[in-house]
């Protein structure tokens, strides 16, 4: 059975392959990523090359975000911006990463993370099969979730006022801020008592 055009907070198993990509000029163009690598930016006369290696890929569930039209090589294409979710731990703690605990609703099999940093566009067809139906949706995030997302989405890009201090206890964790403190520069180290920082957040 063929489901229906995806919408916001539902939730896809694909792999997005056909990933929009620009270059340092700022040249969008959409490109078919199978591997890593390496990739010429499509606009003539442009000779700049591409690192595609930092784009998330792979079987992964991904995240509806918005639906809009993108124009390539003279041409639109149907696109939508999503948002990747991962099991794996490896970014937890970032203020950027949301967790997600698997319900019944989102149909998720594992408590996953929603990587906000690694927002993309991508062709609407990778989420069609052969015959162009579109495919079954996992499931769909709740209400919470989604205004918990799209809050951090707003931190990413710089939208709207900077976030209080509340938000930044709610949403960064001891270990991040402790990474960040063995980052900075020694004579302004020298100023913090990181210890008493750590116990005020405790305390918070």
């Amino acid at each position: 059975m063929a489901g229906k055009k995806p919408r916001q907070g539902w939730i896809y198993f694909v792999n997005p392959h056909k990933v929009s990509v620009s270059c340092k000029r700022g040249h969008n163009h959409l490109y078919n990523l199978s591997e890593p690598g390496e990739i010429e930016c499509k606009t003539v006369d442009c000779t700049l090359v591409i690192n595609s290696s930092r784009v998330f890929r792979g079987e992964h569930p991904y995240i509806i975000w918005t639906s809009d039209q993108f124009q390539d090589e003279s041409k639109y294409i149907q696109t939508f911006t999503v948002i990747p979710l991962t099991s794996q731990e490896t970014f937890k703690g970032l203020s950027v990463v949301y967790p997600i605990n698997s319900t019944k609703r989102n149909g998720l099999s594992k408590n996953s993370l929603a990587l906000v940093h690694q927002i993309c566009t991508v062709d609407a067809n990778c989420f069609k099969d052969s015959q162009g139906n579109w495919f079954e949706r996992v499931g769909q995030l709740d209400i919470g979730d989604k205004e918990a997302i799209e809050e951090r989405l707003k931190y990413f890009l710089n939208l709207g006022d900077n976030p209080g201090e509340d938000w930044l206890m709610n949403n960064v964790s001891m270990e991040v801020l402790e990474k960040v403190f063995d980052y900075l520069p020694k004579e302004m180290t020298q100023k913090i008592d990181l210890e008493r920082v750590i116990s005020d957040l405790e305390l918070w």
